[in-house]
């Protein structure tokens, strides 16, 4: 979901220096915008637990789902930053990817899968066919026959499902020369949702594979460029862009259900994050609120569990389903912070040492390999 799963911590993005007069900066900025994301998102989930339509499909609320495209926009200005100073190798960069992402995504589909067994009422959405349980586990679009669309058994993982295409796209363009790198991506991207929208394809993958969606990770790559290049705006410029973009964005809800959602709200979201950089950048102070710093590091864990936090609180919530104007506040308020906490508390004492383990043991396996192609070469000399 941003990069909703930064290598480590997009707060240690360091910009490169332009001259031996400027201090290296950290972008604090895109680690609040990680949590503000997600916090839009669980808001969302929040107000769709609503038994009143008015409530549960009206703009406000579903303008929540804005979230995953600054989400989508982040991942691209991340990738694309981070690609520009370490100069990754293809194998290298999806490994770090793949560690990163599938870990915690496993647990939590797991305990999707265990819990619609074992509870079968309590996520009535849960579909868990083995088949499309393996499909899910590695992120293969696949169709959801219960949610009539494009879903794995964690329905959130849907976004992931964009951004590991992403990736692996990102890793093979890795192999061109690095000033043809950005060029190389967007016509990539560009080509590719033509291609769907003059195909229109049915199948699953080539679906999400050619979405319009994919536009909005070109957006922030563009941005890493610019950001990496400070093409920026001044900060009370960047400030006024990043408040002009949620107040397009609102309008632009209507279109949230159609397929050119992406064209509705990528520009929004792309002009959020391009206004919040520059004006942390404009300022020549850190941004460095060690609270949001913190929230925007437990993310990637808030997106993946805030729908155990939110079915845990329905099913406790007393007044439900007679919610008043009152009662409507309190449950959305209540689970934002339950889903915070629950977020918290799964990326330190899940999450990370999740990824950890798996990162330590793929090193350990690489080091295995190295020194028996190295043993198989001395004994051949």
């Amino acid at each position: 979901m941003s990069d909703l799963s930064a290598s480590n911590s997009t707060a240690g993005i360091v910009a490169p220096s332009l001259g031996p007069q400027e201090t290296k900066q950290k972008i604090y900025s895109i680690q609040h915008l990680r949590w503000f994301a997600a916090t839009l998102v669980v808001f969302r989930h929040a107000m769709g637990h609503f038994p009143d339509e008015a409530i549960s499909r009206n703009y406000l609320t579903r303008s929540g789902e804005f979230g995953v495209d600054i989400f989508f926009v982040i991942s691209g200005f991340i990738l694309w930053y981070i690609s520009a100073q370490s100069r990754p190798r293809p194998v290298s960069f999806l490994l770090n990817r793949i560690t990163r992402i599938y870990p915690p995504y496993w647990f939590f589909t797991i305990a999707m899968v265990v819990t619609a067994i074992v509870l079968p009422k309590a996520f009535r959405f849960a579909y868990v066919k083995p088949v499309f349980v393996v499909k899910s586990l590695l992120l293969f679009p696949a169709w959801h026959p219960i949610l009539h669309d494009i879903n794995p058994v964690l329905p959130i993982g849907w976004t992931l499902q964009y951004e590991v295409f992403f990736y692996l796209l990102f890793a093979v363009l890795l192999l061109l020369p690095p000033p043809q790198r950005l060029l190389g991506n967007l016509t990539a991207l560009v080509l590719l949702v033509t291609l769907g929208r003059l195909i229109h394809f049915n199948s699953p993958p080539l679906h999400v594979y050619t979405d319009l969606a994919l536009l909005e990770f070109g957006a922030g790559m563009v941005i890493g460029a610019l950001y990496e290049k400070r093409r920026l705006v001044p900060s009370y410029m960047g400030i006024i862009m990043a408040v002009g973009a949620l107040v397009w964005m609102y309008p632009m809800t209507k279109f949230v259900t159609t397929d050119y959602r992406a064209l509705a709200w990528g520009p929004p979201a792309a002009l959020l994050v391009y206004g919040i950089v520059s004006a942390e950048y404009g300022t020549r102070t850190a941004w460095n609120l060690r609270l949001l710093e913190l929230l925007g590091d437990a993310s990637y864990s808030i997106y993946l569990s805030h729908l155990f936090a939110l079915g845990a609180l329905r099913m406790v919530w007393k007044p439900f389903p007679q919610f008043g104007t009152t009662a409507c506040v309190l449950y959305v308020l209540a689970g934002t912070l339950l889903a915070t906490i629950v977020g918290s508390l799964s990326h330190i004492y899940l999450e990370k040492p999740l990824v950890n383990g798996m990162r330590r043991g793929v090193e350990r396996l690489r080091k295995k390999e190295k020194s028996t192609k190295v043993f198989s070469v001395a004994t051949r000399a």
